[in-house]
């Protein structure tokens, strides 16, 4: 019999939980904290080599240690799906569509021009997702010259964490009887550590056991056609010759028939090869498709699993969590979402009003906090556009026009002398057939006229600079 245990898990420090396993560069933290984490965290206790109990409870898949995902008002938070679309210049909490649901051959729609939900944790109920406000810290750090008893030139790194104060939550789930389960939970439960540095200031957590709520799959409807397949954790599909693969079978998403539809789904996709600290290197390459991914499967008389459950490969470890025809992925007739994205939560916290002492060092004090607020705002801004930008950049030599570009930037006195001189350097001389290609200059135009508003010299030189660095360095590989 399977049994699911439920955890809590509360950041007693920022933890430190890089997005790939490079020790350079522009390093991102994950916005949620994956199970083989937990597994680690269980085996440190309970492991011992060359036992069964061992092998039974890390090695059969009887037990999977799930993803912890940041939550809110006890509900445990989704990556928000990709099947969601919002209207161009729009917000997802004003109008959302779903995209297998949505006719795109409608004016209407045409005209909304339709961009896709990507970043952000809710935690959903029946009639809205509230978003999860997952906040992140950048902490400059060097590496030490122990002979002369100072930093080491030329090693400046940045560590990007999650804050301190996070709540998470995540499920174990065992095959196993009741006393191994408690040795289990005994193993989680208290302050441990997680992530990279915990020998630093990183990495503090609390885990006890704890209920929540979650989304749960629906009851398919028998006079369905169709069934959607929403990833709640990353899957990982291996094909007949143990190779990984980006297109799994409707049989390989729980399915006793059926095939999928691929003009339907919506699919991303990530790659990393797994450092292992016991041997001291790195493991195989591990491709697989992103959590929030949504895969419609067209039945053709077959049945849909009405339980959520692991599918694919390194269960144990978290991967392979799907939900069957969640709540939140149903629409009207024109495909607009029932659900509603709420921008802040609904929560509420009762404030304290004191009055403010007059001092010098206050006002000091708060000038700073809402100058690195804003600061941190526009890095957010730089870092999810340019994850955005860099496909359209794959080919061609970029770097010293983006340097170009921060230098005018640099010299802008206002968002709208920026605008004119970047449109005039891009559109004479060579540069004016390169970024007319694949529409570069149009998404850098929509970009620049989005954030108008929002402090843009400041964010053109960061995205100029970031934008330079990764074009210089594709282009010397």
């Amino acid at each position: 019999m399977t049994k699911t245990m439920k955890f809590k898990c509360t950041l007693e420090s920022d933890i430190v939980l890089s997005q790939t396993s490079s020790s350079v560069g522009n390093l991102q933290s994950l916005d949620f904290i994956p199970g083989n984490n937990f597994l680690g965290i269980a085996a440190s206790r309970l492991y011992q080599d060359g036992s069964f109990e061992s092998l039974e409870l890390f090695h059969s898949g009887k037990v999977r240690f799930g993803d912890a995902h940041p939550s809110v008002g006890g509900i445990r938070g989704l990556k928000v799906p990709a099947s969601m679309y919002y209207p161009k210049l729009g917000s997802a909490s004003e109008e959302c569509y779903i995209h297998h649901l949505t006719d795109y051959n409608s004016t209407d729609i045409k005209a909304k021009q339709l961009k896709q939900c990507r970043y952000g944790f809710y935690s959903f109920d029946e009639k809205k997702g509230s978003l999860v406000d997952v906040q992140k810290n950048l902490t400059i750090k060097t590496a030490y010259d122990e002979e002369h008893r100072r930093s080491k030139d030329g090693l400046l790194f940045c560590y990007e964490s999650l804050c301190k104060g996070l709540v998470l939550y995540f499920e174990v789930e065992s095959e196993l009887d009741e006393k191994q389960n408690k040795r289990i939970a005994d193993a989680l439960c208290g302050k441990r550590h997680i992530g990279h540095s915990r020998s630093a200031e990183f990495g503090a957590v609390v885990i006890e056991e704890s209920p929540y709520e979650e989304t749960l799959s629906s009851k398919s409807d028998t006079t369905m056609d169709e069934a959607t397949v929403y990833a709640d954790g990353r899957l990982i599909f291996l094909d007949e010759n143990g190779e990984p693969t980006f297109q799994p079978t409707a049989k390989d998403l729980g399915f006793d028939g059926g095939t999928i539809d691929w003009s339907k789904s919506q699919i991303r996709t990530f790659q990393y090869a797994p450092w292992n600290g016991r041997r001291h290197s790195y493991e195989a390459e591990r491709c697989g498709i992103e959590k929030g991914s949504v895969f419609v499967i067209k039945l053709n008389g077959a049945s849909c699993p009405e339980k959520s459950q692991y599918i694919g490969a390194y269960r144990n470890e978290g991967f392979g969590k799907v939900i069957y025809n969640p709540v939140f992925l149903k629409a009207d007739e024109h495909g607009r979402a029932f659900c509603v994205l709420e921008k802040k939560s609904t929560e509420k916290h009762v404030q304290v009003n004191t009055p403010r002492p007059d001092s010098p060092l206050i006002d000091f004090l708060s000038q700073t906090k809402q100058s690195a607020e804003c600061q941190q705002t526009v890095y957010q801004i730089v870092q999810d556009e340019a994850a955005q930008l860099e496909p359209y950049f794959k080919k061609g030599r970029f770097a010293s026009q983006w340097g170009s570009i921060r230098s005018l930037a640099m010299i802008a006195s206002n968002s709208k002398q920026l605008i004119e001189l970047i449109d005039s350097y891009l559109d004479h001389g060579v540069a004016k057939e390169k970024w007319e290609e694949r529409s570069r200059k149009k998404r850098l135009d929509d970009f620049m006229n989005e954030n108008q508003d929002n402090d843009l010299i400041n964010i053109m030189v960061n995205l100029a600079s970031v934008m330079a660095k990764k074009c210089k360095a594709r282009e010397e590989d």
